[in-house]
């Protein structure tokens, strides 16, 4: 009797371990967004200030700034779509079916989410698949925003370096020039 009491206080631990990581790792993810959302806004605004300012010192200054522009642009989409991620409002019936999903509250009724919430609750076998089905969209939740963080982080990257390498190859054509 107290080996099963014992299994089950594991598991319990396991899951709900599980669950408060998956949260924090998704607010890390939401946090990491955010810092790309104000890093590459002011990247935006200093680009377009290049291109508006300078352009007539310069010559060919908007190719470089247009490029650090550009992955700014692109950077900023997926990092804002790594906050919301859902592309489609298409249903999943998975999700659907989850009375813990937090889409379920909207669907149902007051009393007809206390009436499946309280089933759920009574039976262990619903419990236990309604928990490991939000531990399930947790986790692909947590795959779509960090993929998305990692395009957005791509673009930021490399937009740099070949905006750089080109103000670089502007700067040494036009010193050659002159």
């Amino acid at each position: 009797m107290k080996e099963g009491k014992k299994k089950k206080i594991k598991t319990d631990i396991i899951l709900k371990e599980t669950a408060s990581n998956y949260v924090r790792l998704i607010g890390d993810a939401d946090r990491k967004a955010r810092i790309m959302l104000l890093v590459n806004s002011l990247f935006l605004t200093l680009s377009v200030t290049l291109i508006s300012k300078i352009i007539a010192d310069i010559p060919y200054n908007w190719l470089f700034a247009s490029i650090l522009m550009f992955s700014n642009v692109i950077s900023l989409f997926f990092s804002i779509q790594s906050i919301k991620p859902e592309f489609t409002s298409a249903k999943n019936d998975e999700t659907e079916n989850n009375i813990l999903h937090y889409k379920k509250c909207n669907d149902l009724t007051l009393e007809e989410y206390r009436s499946q919430i309280n089933s759920t609750l009574i039976d262990d076998t619903q419990k236990m698949d309604a928990f490991i089905k939000e531990l399930y969209f947790y986790g692909r939740l947590l795959n779509m925003k960090y993929k998305l963080l990692k395009i957005a982080h791509y673009f930021f990257l490399w937009g740099i370096v070949l905006a750089v390498l080109i103000y670089i190859i502007i700067l040494i054509m036009f010193n050659r020039q002159t």
